[in-house]
């Protein structure tokens, strides 16, 4: 097998671990997940860093590949993800479709298990992929809003879900796809503590057995010039998802989420990159389902969870230095918040983040990078350990 596919099939299994987090925010997870996964899955798949000559037949035997790949969060712990990644081509087309399974289990107790598939039709006009896994978690529930998060006391939660997901797109411009979402959560929790200190962190029924159902638009830009380590372009998304009672919905509200990445090449090893995320929560939305600071790549050292509500922003820049062939280092800095209404982030409570991290290139071919940040956030602080770049 190609040093190529091997990079290819490591860079996927950030996907399936997208939609491990937790039962609770996995919906968010997995809503990050699609977004990037068609083209970050199959672009090096087809790509070994040269042109494509368009008049050479795009035919590929399918590779298989079976990879463990260590994590660590603030969420979860430390822990170990295997999974299985298949490459190959049956339609000749420019990006080979891509299936993938896995499981992880984490130090302290949550595991689950995950399945995808992406598939490219019609000449790279259209893109498909579909998701499903299941999640047990243990996680801390800090309850809702600043203060709850500010005043640092939580309770254990066991979170249990299943999770589903289905998207097409399909490209209307050159780097420009819009196509229509459709997720499902259904989460099962039970708080372990029944009588936590403070009465909100003792949630309805209602609330810890239901289900969410919804579909929507959602629309990707994408110009970078390298799905794993991009010195230049854009990547710019847009998801939204109407819950509704007609699709087996529990609850009747809309959720919203934008993000914005730019990359510049400022020296000859030398990277600036600039994220920006919003996201936006109507009423009557779940626990379950809101904003969630610190959530994929808006800002580092907050336990994902710890701080959530119906509306959250960050911004974020980061500078990518290589030092030799091999290993580079990173410095990143950025402040978001969160408030109780999309029409209240200016009054919001804003949390800072600041760190620093090396890199590993786990291959030459295709710019993946192993990663080890260290993040230091408003009274807090976390270890990453994962593939790929955080954005």
């Amino acid at each position: 097998m190609s040093r190529t596919r091997v990079s290819c099939a490591i860079a996927a299994l950030p996907l399936l671990a997208a939609g491990f987090p937790t039962a609770a925010s996995a919906q968010n997870q997995v809503a990050e997940m699609a977004t990037s996964s068609i083209a970050a899955t199959t672009a090096a798949a087809s790509k070994t860093g040269e042109e494509n000559d368009p008049e050479k037949p795009r035919t590929m035997k399918p590779d298989l590949l079976v990879v463990p790949i260590p994590m660590t969060n603030p969420t979860l712990g430390a822990g170990l993800m295997g999974a299985a990644v298949l490459f190959y081509n049956p339609n000749n087309s420019e990006q080979p479709w891509v299936t993938g399974a896995g499981a992880m289990y984490t130090s302290n107790k949550s595991w689950g298990g995950a399945a995808f598939h992406s598939m490219s039709l019609d000449d790279d006009r259209f893109h498909a992929l579909l998701f499903g896994g299941y999640a047990n978690i243990n996680i801390n529930f800090y309850g809702i809003g600043a203060a709850a998060g500010d005043r640092d006391v939580s309770v254990e939660m066991v979170d249990k879900g299943i999770m589903a997901l289905a998207q097409g797109q399909y490209r209307i411009a050159e780097n420009f796809y819009v196509g229509a979402r459709y997720q499902m959560l259904d989460v099962d929790s039970r708080i372990k503590r029944e009588k936590p200190l403070f009465p909100d962190l003792n949630l309805p029924d209602f609330e810890l057995k239901s289900r969410i159902s919804g579909v929507g638009p959602s629309i990707t830009y994408d110009s970078r010039d390298n799905q794993f380590a991009p010195r230049k372009g854009a990547n710019l998304t847009l998801v939204g998802i109407f819950n509704i009672k007609d699709l087996g919905s529990d609850f009747t509200y809309n959720k919203w989420s934008a993000t914005a990445n730019g990359y510049f090449p400022v020296t000859r090893t030398g990277t600036l990159a600039l994220h920006a995320g919003l996201c936006a929560v109507s009423k009557g939305g779940p626990f379950y389902d809101l904003c969630m600071y610190g959530q994929g790549g808006d800002l580092r050292g907050y336990e994902m969870g710890r701080y959530r509500d119906r509306a959250s922003w960050a911004s974020q820049i980061e500078w990518r230095q290589k030092l030799d062939e091999k290993f580079g280092a990173v410095f990143f800095a950025g402040v978001g918040g969160i408030a109780d209404g999309i029409d209240r982030l200016g009054n919001s409570t804003v949390l800072p983040s600041a760190g620093m991290g090396l890199r590993f290139r786990a291959s030459e071919q295709t710019g993946i990078n192993l990663r080890l940040d260290f993040a230091i956030g408003k009274d807090s602080n976390a270890i990453y350990f994962g593939v790929g770049e955080v954005f």
